[in-house]
């Protein structure tokens, strides 16, 4: 029954919020998302960020992207927000707009799956933040954790 409320009360919430947040999306990452945004991308370099709204480091690559965005808008980046719980997806979608990243691919962890969803994307990898994975573009991931220089995203995204 707590579920059904927590559910009910996150409905209520989005509902209230949609008008400011029209165009901040966030789709839960499973499997097929995970394979389809690879098969979108293949053939191109790009970048996926994992972050967390209670991460401080991870807001300096948010930062940091939001940066590069505003000279290049047609950076490759994939957001993906691993709070897996109910309380953390309208404070994700605040940050997001926040940034103006609502344009970018926006995922987040399903509720109370951030195991399954951590060892989906990378089975190697615990959970530190911020964690990137520069994808290449034959579909290679290769995961950093810790906060990327924005020499070294700009080179990624840009050349």
């Amino acid at each position: 029954m707590k579920r059904l409320q927590q559910r009910v009360l996150l409905l209520f919430f989005c509902a209230i919020f949609s008008t400011h947040y029209a165009h901040a999306t966030s789709l839960a990452l499973n499997k097929s998302q995970l394979a389809s945004i690879k098969q979108q991308n293949m053939g191109k370099r790009w970048l996926m960020l994992l972050w967390s709204v209670d991460c401080p480091p991870c807001f300096k690559e948010l930062t940091t992207v939001k940066q590069l965005k505003q000279k290049h808008p047609q950076l490759n980046v994939v957001l993906v927000n691993t709070d897996a719980n109910d309380e953390a997806i309208v404070e994700q979608l605040e940050i997001i707009q926040e940034y103006q990243l609502t344009d970018l691919t926006n995922f987040h962890f399903a509720v109370d799956q951030g195991d399954q969803s951590r060892f989906l994307i990378d089975p190697h990898w615990y959970g530190e933040l911020p964690r990137s994975y520069f994808v290449t573009k034959n579909g290679e991931f290769h995961g950093k954790s810790g906060v990327i220089s924005q020499s070294i995203l700009a080179r990624w995204l840009i050349e």
